[in-house]
């Protein structure tokens, strides 16, 4: 959306040179009347891209757990219909049907090994050390073992205490009345493979720590893995309320978040498959499920739903917005907000607080209701993996800073694609496809100046809204960027409050006529801001050569558009170049400053049309390919 506009002046909008273009010199681009050129501020905390990204913790070392799974000198528990009450430290092992486990006494040290174990509750929790804070128990798992409890309001498996897993067996928890296992302190998994079953959580913990191993959530009325902190926890710390895995293989169905935590989210390496399913409600139903009015930013189409900008939320009555019952995001980590501005002796800047989520490695399908990932507090690393990303509202998003360093992100549904407050990209490939801003920078933190900063990678952006948006700045430095912008004139293909500046890379931008906004006068890197009054169709093929007619690079536009905005390392000053759609040369230009405009005017009408999906064209031919033909 368009927030603030930078107004520039006549003379430097007569810029240009139509060589061949059949149109007089001296006539403008007619979106830079509505914006751009100027000079672009880009903030002083906008200067660095390439700083460490905290874990705050190193990997663990899960190398004694994996191999404490010996069963010398245990104890052999007989089958029964009762509950077997363990009433010492020692190794018991567990073969055939129970009707529940339990330790009650304080301080207990338990390895358990279940080879082929079935323990069904007839009431109660089936493993019961829920009145045991001490507990610290080890459970090994040969063959296939099943933990069942359906008893109203109560846990599966309830450790007051550390409860780790390991073997190279496999355990099926169900729940039907509560969290399918609870552990007040910390819980391990290594080597297994576990499947839950919950009417709340699957998981939940105090921190939650997994290695080389299978976590399957067929269905949780909650979260699929949650870390909570102690209630009493009020700063961000890297004690509690984490979870850290490492080659996990997780699947999750949850009605809640895929995996939640307080404080950190660490992945590296793995397989995850994330699908959470949020329930609607309207808003004649607010004071109901005590939802915030806020919240109700989403309308019917059809038999599913919409997410739409807040400041359209007016035009409908109660009856037709819709909000979610609970959230149910992908990987989130939130509650611990950041301190009260008071406390702060300084702006907050992009280098102060820690990454509160950290993606190194892995494969993510992610399929959300509600946010794919989000960092409600601190700050949003991806450095590798691979992403397919479908979310009803942001696909990666941050309240603080969304740093891509690299990774293959291809975000096939979503509102809004990548966001926080600032954005830095240096380097990955990045497909999005976004009902509103494809790449977006805004925060309400009244000491965060936004910016987006790309100084590598590949970028594409399919947007109905706009493309690249900034409420502070937006500042290219490497790498390629393109924009399929919308259609409509009420956005634009880039949108930046404090100025767009370009200093390298390739920039290819297309959108209507209507918001158009040229980078700034400042940029390093020569620009050429190209505009007709007749609609480009959808699928042409749009090439730039040089004069003598070496191609430079070629992009099939994947909606109709009236401007385009270009920009590549070689424009020099004085070079010459022309611009084809398919064989015809739409002009030729000499590049004669940081911003050349070239172009019609006249009746910008209303564009029309409606986007097209996907990315078939893409981004082709750099330094290579044909000459266009005549």
């Amino acid at each position: 959306m368009k927030r603030f506009i930078i107004l520039i002046s006549m003379l430097a909008l007569c810029m240009c040179i139509l060589a061949g273009c059949g149109r007089d010199k001296n006539f403008v681009n007619p979106g830079d009347y509505l914006g751009g050129g100027g000079t672009g501020e880009i903030a002083d905390n906008a200067t660095d891209v390439t700083g460490e990204v905290k874990s705050g913790f190193s990997d663990k070392d899960f190398s004694e757990l994996s191999a404490n799974t010996s069963t010398t000198g245990a104890n052999e528990v007989a089958p029964t219909d009762d509950v077997y009450t363990i009433k010492d430290s020692g190794t018991y092992i567990f073969k055939g049907t129970y009707g529940g486990i339990a330790f009650g006494a304080k301080n207990l040290k338990l390895h358990l090994i279940f080879d082929s174990a079935n323990i069904t509750a007839a009431e109660g929790i089936a493993l019961d050390g829920a009145t045991n804070k001490g507990a610290e128990v080890v459970i090994t798992l040969i063959g296939e073992n099943f933990i069942v409890s359906t008893v109203d309001g109560e846990n599966a498996v309830h450790v007051k205490g550390t409860l780790s897993f390991n073997g190279t067996g496999s355990l099926s928890v169900t729940s039907g009345g509560k969290n399918a296992v609870k552990i007040s302190k910390a819980l391990a998994i290594v080597d297994c493979s576990l499947t839950l079953t919950a009417a709340n959580h699957a998981i939940s913990a105090l921190t939650v720590s997994a290695s080389n191993c299978e976590i399957n959530v067929l269905s949780a009325g909650k979260d699929g893995i949650n870390a909570e902190c102690d209630d009493e926890t009020t700063e961000f710390t890297t004690e509690e309320g984490y979870v850290y895995l490492k080659n996990v293989d997780y699947s999750c169905e949850t009605e809640g978040d895929g995996i939640q935590a307080d404080t950190v989210v660490y992945i590296d390496g793995g397989n995850f498959n994330i699908k959470t399913t949020g329930t609607f409600v309207p808003k004649t139903q607010m004071s109901e499920y005590g939802i915030d009015a806020d919240d109700f930013k989403y309308i019917k189409s059809g038999n599913t739903y919409q997410r739409i900008a807040s400041d359209e939320t007016s035009r409908y009555g109660a009856s037709s917005l819709y909000g979610l019952v609970q959230g149910c995001k992908g990987i989130k980590v939130g509650e611990i907000e950041y301190p009260d501005p008071n406390d702060f002796d300084k702006e907050l800047t992009v280098t102060e607080g820690d990454y509160s989520i950290i993606i190194e490695d892995g494969t993510f399908i992610i399929d959300s209701t509600d946010d794919a990932v989000h960092a409600n507090s601190g700050n949003l690393s991806v450095s590798g993996g691979t992403f397919t990303i479908s979310t009803f509202d942001d696909a990666l998003t941050s309240d603080n800073l969304t740093k891509i360093t690299g990774g293959e992100i291809t975000v096939t549904k979503s509102y809004e694609g990548i966001e926080g407050g600032y954005v830095e990209i240096t380097d990955g490939t990045i497909k999005i496809t976004a009902s509103d801003d494809g790449i977006n920078a805004a925060s309400d933190d009244t000491r965060v100046v936004e910016h987006i900063i790309i100084s590598g990678g590949e970028i594409y952006v399919n947007a109905e809204g706009d493309g690249v948006d900034s409420n502070g700045s937006i500042n290219m430095k490497g790498g390629t960027l393109i924009v399929f912008g919308p259609t409509s004139s009420g956005n634009s293909a880039l949108d930046a409050d404090r100025g767009i500046v370009i200093d390298g890379g390739y920039l290819f931008a297309v959108g209507p006529l209507g918001m158009v906004e040229t980078p700034a006068n400042n940029s390093k890197q020569n620009v050429l801001s190209y505009a007709q009054n007749q609609r480009i169709s959808a699928n042409t093929v749009l090439s730039l050569t040089k004069e003598d007619g070496t191609p430079i690079f070629s992009v099939t536009v994947e909606k109709t558009c009236q401007s385009v905005i270009v920009s590549c390392p070689e424009f020099v000053t004085g070079g010459s170049f022309k611009l084809y759609g398919g064989d015809t040369q739409l002009c030729a230009f000499t590049v004669s400053s940081v911003i050349t405009s070239v172009g019609s005017q006249g009746n910008m009408g209303n564009p029309g049309g409606a986007p097209s999906g996907g990315f078939g064209g893409g981004f082709g031919g750099i330094g290579g390919g044909t000459r266009p033909g005549r």
